[in-house]
């Protein structure tokens, strides 16, 4: 091979890597890994991202808050099911209050358990799920075994929106 083609070849292959490194740094999502199912909190009015964290391989997490009538505890368990909707399946609360479910639709149970009350095979759609963060109230989400606190992530009084979102970590 003629010196001045090598040089062509090395020029080209120089840009071609030179080309393929610019686009994986500008790129938001890497080359070589699989999107990750997270749940995302997003402030309700602008879209800031306030939290986001992988869900586990259920696709359940869920939101617990005292009530703000009767002050009990109340816990909203959430799911991503196959059609890519987040549904509300379950829910755990000790005392009743507005908002909170007084009759059982068909195919729910109710049980009882260390003193709460908790509704199963709830199947509601969830299209907007959007919680407020507390001033005294501090709502907390929960994701297998791990908790965050709502007031550390966000303003208070700020409207929280949570998504499902694939991301790449």
């Amino acid at each position: 091979m003629k010196p001045k083609i090598r040089k062509t070849y090395a020029a080209t292959a120089l840009c071609v890597v030179a080309v393929i490194l610019a686009l994986v740094i500008i790129s938001s999502k890497p080359l070589f890994t699989d999107p990750v199912r997270c749940v995302v909190m997003t402030d309700a009015e602008t879209d800031k991202v306030y939290f986001q964290q992988p869900l586990e391989a259920d696709g359940v997490f869920s939101v617990s808050y005292i009530h703000s009538v009767n002050k009990s505890n109340v816990e909203e368990y959430y799911r991503l099911e196959e059609d890519d909707q987040l549904y509300l399946f379950r829910a755990r609360y000790r005392a009743f209050g507005a908002g909170v479910a007084t009759e059982l639709e068909e195919g729910q149970t109710l049980s009882y358990e260390d003193g709460y009350m908790i509704i199963e095979n709830i199947h509601y759609q969830i299209p907007n799920l959007v919680y407020r963060v507390g001033t005294v109230s501090d709502p907390l989400i929960h994701i297998g075994t791990q908790v965050w606190h709502m007031k550390d992530l966000a303003p208070p009084l700020t409207s929280v929106r949570f998504t499902i979102q694939d991301k790449y970590l």
